[in-house]
């Protein structure tokens, strides 16, 4: 990362306990303008919680999350969602509502109460759902919608927020390998500075500029994607050998974990 470049989000030595668990530990990175962070790391790792940090859903125990140089608990609600959209994992949609009548919930931080809907804010509707690919499904129910439709309404409602910062857990959950890449793809044409926990770690390779691995809760290696997804590495903290296979066409590698061999030293 180009070090002049400055810092939209950053962790100083974030730990985080709940309860007697100690679920994150001494975790520090940051995310600079317009670039792609990818979380990675096994299950349990502490990915969703370091997400829920960077949008102030929790507090660290110890450290600081620093959103534009500002603490991120200095914030007011309202004032973050006009900066800061968010994407869960798996979101619970209002089923009754229509795709564009969801989109719409994006103008929520931008508006007082009785505030109208202004030709604005209609534009904003419409190039979403073009961004999206959602102008044909627009008066369709959510509970018609696809996997993947939904969850292009999500970011399409990300979009209508008009924040510059995009998190997300697990986007791709659930989704067959067509719509990890179409929802991937669409993510990073959008120009926005992103953060993305990924299950996927070929997934992370091929999308994300940086990556952060986390095991048990502490940071493994955090840079350039192609610095920090090395073979040795993943198959320490996976417990499961690894490869990293060429590929003519693509310029990151493919990243393979195979069975455990006599003999291999990973008994």
């Amino acid at each position: 990362m180009d070090p002049t470049v400055a810092a939209v989000l950053q962790l100083h030595n974030v730990s985080l306990q709940l309860g007697q668990r100690t679920v994150l530990e001494q975790v520090s990175c940051s995310v600079t303008t317009g670039r792609t962070l990818g979380i990675v790391g096994p299950n349990g790792a502490g990915k969703s919680s370091l997400l829920r940090l960077l949008y102030g859903e929790i507090q660290a125990s110890q450290g600081q999350v620093l959103f534009h140089n500002k603490v991120i608990n200095t914030y007011r609600r309202a004032e973050l969602a006009r900066q800061m959209a968010v994407v869960m994992q798996s979101p619970v949609p209002v089923f009754n509502l229509t795709t564009e009548q969801m989109v719409m919930l994006g103008l929520v931080p931008h508006k007082r109460w009785f505030d109208p809907t202004t030709s604005q804010d209609h534009h904003q509707l419409q190039l979403a759902l073009e961004k999206t690919g959602l102008l044909a499904l627009r008066s369709k129910k959510l509970a018609e919608l696809s996997g993947g439709e939904l969850q292009r309404a999500f970011i399409a409602r990300a979009l209508v927020q008009n924040a510059k910062v995009l998190l997300l857990d697990e986007p791709t959950n659930h989704l067959d390998v067509h719509y990890q890449h179409q929802i991937l793809q669409l993510i990073r044409q959008l120009n926005l500075t992103i953060v993305c926990c990924l299950h996927d770690l070929n997934l992370a390779a091929s999308y994300c500029d940086d990556i952060l691995l986390l095991d048990q809760g502490r940071v493994q290696a955090f840079g350039p994607a192609e610095q920090v997804l090395t073979p040795k590495r993943l198959t320490r903290v996976f417990q499961q050998p690894c490869l990293l296979l060429a590929h003519d066409e693509l310029a990151r590698p493919v990243i393979h974990f195979y069975p455990k061999l006599r003999g291999d030293g990973h008994d």
